[in-house]
């Protein structure tokens, strides 16, 4: 690595954004309209429970049950010592039973959070499909177009070209998914 490369930029170098070519920023538009479509669609009750799935999945939040935890225990084996009469002795079992109750939630709002996640994911697997058939096929045009001119050349001279004339066919997607779907069969 260069010095630039670690340099960090100065606020008189133009944002990372305007470097970038119009259709790169178009792309990046759409991505974002896509995924404010994607967030516009949570409800207020899934919204509530991703961000406490975010809280409880942080750092910090695993910094407080560990101190909790060990506070917890700490408190209680210092009342037993001292002749307490409501002490949680050990093993434990309100302890267990807040750990347990904790559990089973953050269990849920993980699982809640996952399938929309699995979802948008699902969207956009089908959108990367369609856009590489597409691509696809514009590619296939392309190729029977500079192809053309070589083909009649070749007809003139007799020759042919078998590799080029199989990479101007257009690809047959059923037959691919079908191929694909009988592989995964056979394992």
């Amino acid at each position: 690595m260069t010095l630039n490369e670690n340099a960090q930029p100065s606020s008189a170098d133009p944002p990372t954004s305007a470097k970038l070519p119009s259709s790169a920023k178009e792309n990046i538009e759409v991505l974002s309209q896509f995924k404010d479509r994607e967030e516009a669609q949570i409800s207020g009750l899934q919204l509530a429970i991703e961000r406490i799935s975010r809280v409880f999945g942080s750092p910090a939040f695993f910094t407080f049950a560990l101190v909790f935890i060990a506070f917890w225990i700490a408190v209680n084996l210092w009342g037993i010592h001292h002749g307490w009469h409501y002490v949680d002795t050990p093993p434990f079992f309100w302890l267990q039973g807040l750990v347990s109750c904790n559990a089973l939630l953050l269990t849920v709002a993980v699982l809640i959070r996952q399938n929309r996640m699995a979802q948008v994911a699902e969207h956009r697997a089908h959108l990367d499909l369609q856009i590489n058939l597409l691509t696809e096929q514009k590619v296939t045009k392309l190729l029977q177009i500079l192809d053309a001119p070589r083909r009649d050349s070749a007809a003139l001279h007799g020759g042919q070209d078998d590799e080029a004339r199989e990479m101007t066919k257009p690809a047959d997607t059923h037959a691919l998914m079908h191929a694909i779907k009988e592989k995964q069969e056979d394992r």
